[in-house]
């Protein structure tokens, strides 16, 4: 039985977008049980605009990895299935995030939940929301829902299903 409830969110800009996603919630079962998927949204790129734009969502996944080792395996994910991100926020064929990991606040070196900017990003919260809008940011103690209608910018600007990802 699979313990923690986590968060992740999942975006790509290069390629077939829904495939490499696809692909990277495949990998992510062998560490857990996915139980819910967001629907996707495509957004005009954050940070570096001269880009392709996002496709974004994100997963409700339950594991027994710890956060840094589930850190690590994401990467060796996004390694293995080539993120090919060279530039910050620049383009990636597949970026994966831990957004949530629990209720835990969790910061150091290397790792930082819930991510530092993902109440700023509706790209972010929009899928989370679809599969729990009532989920409570654990720092900022204020609901998902809440928090899109909060936000000052959106850049979403489509909804696909998330029958694909399945």
């Amino acid at each position: 039985m699979y313990q923690t409830k986590v968060f992740i969110a999942l975006g790509s800009n290069i390629g077939d977008k829904v495939f490499n996603i696809k692909q990277s919630i495949h990998e992510i079962k062998k560490y857990g049980q996915v139980v819910n998927y967001g629907d996707i949204y495509i957004s005009k790129p954050y940070g570096f605009k001269n880009q392709q734009n996002f496709f974004n969502t994100a997963i409700l996944f339950f594991t027994n990895l710890q956060p840094i080792e589930l850190m690590k395996k994401l990467s060796l994910i996004e390694i293995k299935l080539k993120k090919n991100k060279k530039i910050e926020n620049g383009p990636r064929k597949i970026d994966m995030d831990i957004i949530f990991y629990g209720k835990q606040n969790i910061s150091n070196k290397k790792l930082t939940i819930p991510h530092p900017r993902a109440h700023l990003r509706d790209f972010v919260l929009r899928p989370i929301a679809d599969i729990d809008s009532n989920f409570i940011h654990p720092t900022k103690k204020i609901s998902i829902r809440n928090l899109i209608s909060q936000l000052d910018e959106n850049f979403t600007f489509r909804k696909l299903s998330n029958r694909n990802l399945r």
